[in-house]
C-alpha cells in the first residue's frame, strides 16, 4: 500500500514537470521581468519613445514629495502627502528641476500660479510644512 501512495505522489510531481515542458513546447513566451513597450503594428519606433516618456517617473515631482514626507507630523499631513502622490501618479509630465530647486532650497519665491490647479493645493501645503518647521524648535 505504501508502494501506491509513492508513486501517486511521483505521478503528480512528473506530471507538473510536463504542463511546464508543453507550456515551453506550446511555443508561449515566457513573461518578462522587465516590461517594455514595444510598437504594434502600425506603429513607429518614434511612437513608442513618447508613450514610454508619458510612463516614465516623475523625478522631480517624486522628490517634492519626500521632501514633504521629511516634514509630515500629523495624520492631516500623511493625508495629504498620500494624495499628493495619487496626483503625482495621475499627471503626464512633471515640473523642470530649476523649478523642483527653486521649491526645495527657496520656498519664499515660488509662485503658485506657475504650477498646473491640480499641484498648487500640495505645492502650497510643502510650504506651509516648511514655514511651520521653522517656528518649531
Amino acid at each position: 500500500m505504501k508502494k501506491k501512495s509513492l508513486d501517486k505522489g511521483r505521478i503528480g510531481l512528473s506530471s507538473a514537470g510536463n504542463k511546464r515542458k508543453r507550456r515551453k513546447a506550446d511555443g508561449a513566451a515566457p513573461t518578462p521581468k522587465n516590461k517594455s513597450v514595444r510598437p504594434s503594428k502600425g506603429q513607429s519606433s518614434g511612437e513608442t519613445r513618447l508613450i514610454q516618456k508619458m510612463r516614465s517617473r516623475k523625478v522631480n515631482l517624486l522628490k517634492v514629495h519626500a521632501a514633504m514626507g521629511k516634514l509630515c507630523l500629523d495624520a492631516v499631513d500623511k493625508e495629504v502627502h498620500k494624495r499628493f502622490k495619487v496626483i503625482i501618479d495621475t499627471m503626464e509630465y512633471d515640473i523642470t528641476k530649476k523649478v523642483m530647486n527653486q521649491i526645495l532650497k527657496d520656498p519664499r519665491s515660488v509662485s503658485l500660479s506657475e504650477f498646473d490647479e491640480n499641484l498648487q493645493p500640495y505645492i502650497k501645503h510643502y510650504l506651509f510644512l516648511m514655514k511651520r518647521n521653522k517656528r518649531q524648535p
